[in-house]
């Protein structure tokens, strides 16, 4: 007969949980925001808190990702201490660094000149990019590899990065300068799906029009998240070998390409958005390697080149 390690804060871990996903509830509820989404994935945090050891090893390495969703649904909540919006910045240091034909830049080029099999990849592109992510820790959790963990830690860092600089350096996006200009923010402008709306127009969806209307934050385009997020997976899943390194880069450089092709962002942008993945990598991976060594009974050793830190 086996014995398992008992879960000592078990308790606290999941009243903790429960209070936090009531807490949460209760803000989306007094501030007018709330949607169905909200109650289901507050109620499958508190399920999982107390549905057993197996989901609750499992909720203790995802709630990183419930705090990436809380804190990017609240930003509307402190967009009015953000500092001054820029409209025309990066529009004019894009042209001067990343110069397209015409004197314009590449998002203004490239919304000029679209195809459908370009609006069909790159919008395909846009669709799956967050679900690497997901798809990626459900592989660490089920293989009990400690990147789970890590991942969903650094998941929750790098969007940390963004809504930090989203608060303290609000951008347009290009597609909105190509359409209001680049003067005085209309803080009016309601978001739009841009460049992936001739993806919805192309299968007689509205995929890609109900994701980006519920997006609080028009002014948040530098950095990049949607280029943050694929370098991320390339960091985390190096270590495999030479096939996943090949399709995870340019799977990389394909959702890097969309977001300007789409103009949803600057070259600019997501140069940042992968200044900010690798930044979050390495905090996070050094965080988790000191923690590794200062572990009872676990004798100070270094990484192995790959990157495995599972013991």
């Amino acid at each position: 007969m086996t014995s398992r390690s008992p879960d000592k804060n078990a308790s606290a871990f999941k009243w903790l949980v429960t209070v936090m996903a009531a807490g949460h509830f209760a803000l989306v509820v007094t501030t007018g925001r709330v949607r169905w989404e909200h109650g289901a994935a507050d109620l499958l945090l508190v399920v999982l808190a107390w549905a057993g050891a197996g989901p609750r090893r499992f909720l203790r390495g995802a709630f990183p990702l419930w705090l990436t969703g809380m804190i990017l649904d609240s930003q509307a909540l402190w967009l009015g201490v953000r500092g001054t919006i820029h409209t025309g910045d990066l529009w004019n240091l894009e042209k001067l660094l990343f110069p397209a034909p015409g004197g314009t830049h590449w998002p203004e080029w490239w919304s000029r000149h679209p195809n459908t099999p370009l609006d069909l990849l790159c919008g395909f592109a846009y669709a799956a990019y967050l679900y690497e992510v997901f798809l990626v820790a459900l592989l660490f959790f089920f293989k009990k590899d400690a990147r789970f963990e890590q991942l969903c830690w650094a998941f929750f860092v790098v969007n940390a990065i963004g809504v930090v600089i989203y608060v303290l350096y609000p951008a347009a996006p290009p597609w909105y300068v190509l359409k209001y200009g680049p003067g005085v923010a209309n803080l009016a402008a309601p978001p739009s799906p841009a460049g992936t709306a001739r993806f919805d127009a192309f299968f007689g969806i509205h995929y890609f029009a109900n994701f980006y209307a519920r997006n609080p934050n028009v002014f948040g385009a530098m950095p990049s998240l949607h280029a943050a997020y694929p370098l991320m997976m390339v960091l985390v899943l190096w270590h495999k070998g030479p096939a996943w390194r090949v399709g995870t880069i340019l799977f990389a450089l394909l959702v890097a390409f969309s977001a300007v092709y789409l103009t949803h962002h600057y070259v600019l942008d997501v140069l940042a958005g992968m200044a900010a993945a690798v930044v979050a990598f390495v905090a996070v991976r050094a965080v988790f390697a000191r923690r590794a060594m200062g572990a009872p009974g676990m004798a100070p050793v270094s990484l192995p080149s790959g990157g495995n830190t599972r013991a």
